[in-house]
């Protein structure tokens, strides 16, 4: 793991659930099967699984054991841990998909394909809840390794779903590592039709 990514995790490791998770727990949908796809140290897997979710939590980086000892070991076993890159794995069927800050880390030649294995992966009722970064984002202007989003690509991405929540945010704001950044994001909840 690299150094970066690595003091990432130790800042991170002991944070709450992001907000639009929070948010997704208080609408009290009964626990069933989630994927957190960018678990990173494991904030949201972690809130999930304490609140009866199944979790399969998945990262590029191995960062099981950063999980998992924030676990007892009966909310361990609702947690399964995929060491994998989004782009060439297949996503199984579930009633909730996580994907917090992590979608854009996709390249965009590849992002199509796994939007669509993440489409068809929520059921029928199932719920996204996630953040894509916007083309205003500072990271926008050099990183071309990431995908960014305005808000027509947005709109049709759901375009089969009840948005529950749609928010698009721009604020300078510090990134967890301390440097100063332009945040440009979508906040989504939604439920698939």
């Amino acid at each position: 793991m690299e150094k970066n990514i690595s003091e990432y995790y130790k800042i991170t490791e002991n944070c709450n659930a992001h907000k639009n998770v929070t948010d997704f727990l208080s609408l009290n949908v009964l626990p069933s099967n989630a994927i957190d796809l960018g678990c990173g140290a494991g904030r949201d897997t972690i809130a999930l699984i304490k609140k009866g979710w199944n979790v399969l939590a998945i990262d590029k980086e191995d960062t099981e054991e950063i999980i998992r000892k924030h676990l007892t070991d009966e909310e361990q076993k609702k947690m399964k841990f995929l060491n994998a890159k989004f782009g060439g794995m297949d996503i199984p069927k579930t009633k909730l998909i996580v994907a917090n800050y992590s979608l854009s880390f996709s390249k965009r030649e590849l992002f199509n394909e796994i939007w669509k294995k993440i489409d068809d992966a929520i059921i029928k009722g199932g719920y996204f809840v996630g953040t894509l970064f916007g083309k205003n984002d500072s990271w926008a202007k050099g990183k071309n390794d990431m995908t960014f989003f305005d808000r027509n690509i947005v709109n049709e991405m759901f375009k089969e779903y009840k948005i529950l929540k749609y928010e698009e945010i721009e604020k300078d704001k510090k990134k967890a590592l301390g440097q100063d950044k332009h945040w440009h994001i979508f906040d989504i909840t939604a439920i698939k039709r």
